[in-house]
């Protein structure tokens, strides 16, 4: 396939002329800078570059067992430089006083065996190695503005740019899970087995205290490693020939903050009744680490000891409950909706009295260094979510999905307040409509709409924002403001050729065909010709971005 977003292959097929074997390989690249070099809109100031892979090879053995080996992985990298900009815009993306550069890489190497112990029991057994690594580089760059061009225009000149900041992160993970299935007779199975996980890490963060400065003093430098032990056992009960009854029981142990859930029961239930009808329930307690690096920063005492002091956080707890009602009209149209309720708690939240909470991580692109932190908080999601699906037929199908949330919880300042993910509804139609030309060409044209509340965010300390040269938000009125709902409307043609061979597909994917100006993020941005500004700025998601694709599709048989 060929693009405007790069060049990607893929073959599979057998691996001999036995058919005991197969293989799927691919490989994909893609850059937007060609589409900046002709002049096409991104809207982003940042282009970035990024490549992947995947394979996998199976084996079918004697005796009914299956082996396969499987891989996939990728890197990329993004350079947000305002040492670039030739003339202010307070529309740049990213922060306006320094260049920004980011890179990422992960790989995954896996094996898996399946073998039927006898004709009642199968084991399957998986083992993995893992590895993500992400850096960034920061560079403060002074600028001021030039009004003595001789065109009378206005431009941007770089003073000077100093080394602000750099971090690196890499993870390894080794992962193993064992799992038994067992018939014990017609209508009950029962499954068990256990998963493994081993993490080895090494963190390092380092800056400036000063941009005069000259040698990085590191903030944070942690190498270690941990283990993650989650045994489980699963039973299912065939009640009648139209009701499952499905039980289970999961516990975890976490090394590094020696946190352990010794029980944690699930449950499922279904009913089918007459005309296609059925209704469905579940229930159950879940556990969850939080994210590796807010267990091993740390800061220093007296002596320069490193003091971790949020290592043994517990795990955060969660209950979950659902309720749901599923309907099939005929072969090809398909109605499901469903209420639910989450309770969340033990959540890590700081030990003095503020709105902060670890629910909110990930809802924004500032990086969070934490305080000491208590599982005290909690939080509570409630919904309906309804689905009306027609499947492909009669060269037409589509999808409709829509959810009423809401999504609440509690700091340690006790107030009650919206999580930084509550939208409070989200609606998305999918549809998509093949015309045949002839027996060998056809036209399709497909349309995806999405309408979604508006993301939270608080008011910004301005004062404050100056002083540190980022975005600061008032901690007690965190979440009070929403920005606007969130539409976007994309629409896909695409022309198909077949022949026995070969089939040709030449498509365009126009990407938010009204180039709504959706709201990514608030960025602390200083206004170089007007410095009393209000320097905190909106930023924007992609526009308008129209991409085309040139696929072609090879056949092979045992004759060719």
């Amino acid at each position: 396939q060929f693009g405007f977003l790069g060049t990607e292959l893929m073959a599979e097929g057998p691996l001999s002329k036995k058919g005991n074997s197969s293989y799927l390989v691919m490989g994909r690249y893609s850059t937007l800078s060609l589409m900046q070099k002709i002049g096409i809109q991104l809207g982003t100031d940042a282009v970035p570059v990024y490549g992947d892979y995947a394979f996998k090879l199976n084996w079918n053995l004697k005796r009914g067992g299956a082996f396969s080996v499987f891989s996939l992985g990728g890197k990329s990298k993004i350079d947000i430089l305002i040492s670039d900009q030739k003339e202010f815009s307070a529309d740049l993306y990213g922060e306006s006083d320094r260049d920004q550069y980011f890179g990422t890489t992960m790989a995954v190497f896996g094996l898996n065996y399946k073998k039927p112990l006898n004709e009642k029991t199968f084991l399957n057994v998986t083992l993995a190695q893992s590895f993500d690594e992400q850096h960034s580089k920061h560079e403060y760059v002074l600028r001021h503005l030039d009004t003595n061009a001789i065109d009378g225009s206005v431009r941007i000149q770089v003073d000077s740019i100093y080394p602000m900041m750099r971090y690196q992160y890499k993870n390894f993970k080794t992962s193993n899970q064992i799992a038994l299935n067992h018939k014990i007779s017609k209508r009950h199975f029962i499954r068990f087995g256990v998963n493994t996980d081993v993490f080895f890490v090494n963190q390092q963060d380092s800056a400036l205290a000063l941009v005069t400065d000259t040698q990085f003093v590191k903030r944070w430098d942690f190498a270690g490693s941990s283990f993650l032990i989650q045994p489980f056992v699963q039973w299912k009960w065939r009640a009648t020939e139209n009701m499952d009854l499905t039980l289970g029981v999961h516990a975890q142990y976490f090394s590094l903050s020696n946190s352990i859930s010794y029980a944690e029961p699930r449950f499922g239930w279904k009913y089918r009744m007459k005309k296609n009808q059925s209704i469905f329930a579940g229930a159950g307690l879940h556990s969850q680490t939080q994210p590796y690096y807010t267990y091993t920063y740390h800061k220093l005492d007296a002596n320069g000891s490193k003091i971790y002091h949020n290592k043994n956080m517990d795990f955060t707890k969660s209950i979950h409950t659902g309720f749901g009602y599923e309907k099939s009209f005929n072969k090809s149209f398909n109605i499901r909706s469903e209420v639910y309720y989450q309770y969340l708690y033990k959540i890590p939240v700081t030990t003095i009295p503020s709105a902060y909470s670890l629910i909110n991580m990930g809802g924004g692109f500032q990086r969070f260094f934490p305080d000491s932190l208590s599982n005290t908080g909690t939080g509570v999601n409630y919904g309906i979510e309804v689905t009306v699906q027609k499947y492909f037929d009669k060269s037409f199908f589509f999808m409709f999905s829509g959810s009423l949330y809401d999504s609440k919880y509690k700091g340690s300042d006790g107030v009650v307040r919206n999580t930084s993910y509550n939208g409070m509804y989200v609606c998305n139609l999918l549809a998509g409509k093949e015309f045949k030309l002839n027996q060998k060409q056809s036209i399709s044209i497909g349309l995806k709409t999405t309408v979604a509340g508006g993301k939270r965010y608080g008011y910004a300390d301005i004062q404050a924002s100056k002083k540190l040269n980022e975005i600061i938000f008032k901690d007690s009125l965190f979440n009070e403001r929403q920005f606007r709902d969130y539409f976007r409307m994309d629409l896909k043609i695409n022309w198909k050729y077949n022949t026995s061979k070969v089939t040709h597909e030449i498509g365009l994917d126009l990407v938010n065909i009204f180039n709504t100006k959706n709201l990514l993020s608030l960025a602390y941005s200083p206004n170089l010709a007007n410095p009393n500004a209000d320097p905190i700025s909106e930023k924007q998601q992609l526009g308008f971005l129209p991409i085309f694709y040139y696929k072609i599709d090879f056949h092979f048989n045992k004759k060719q």
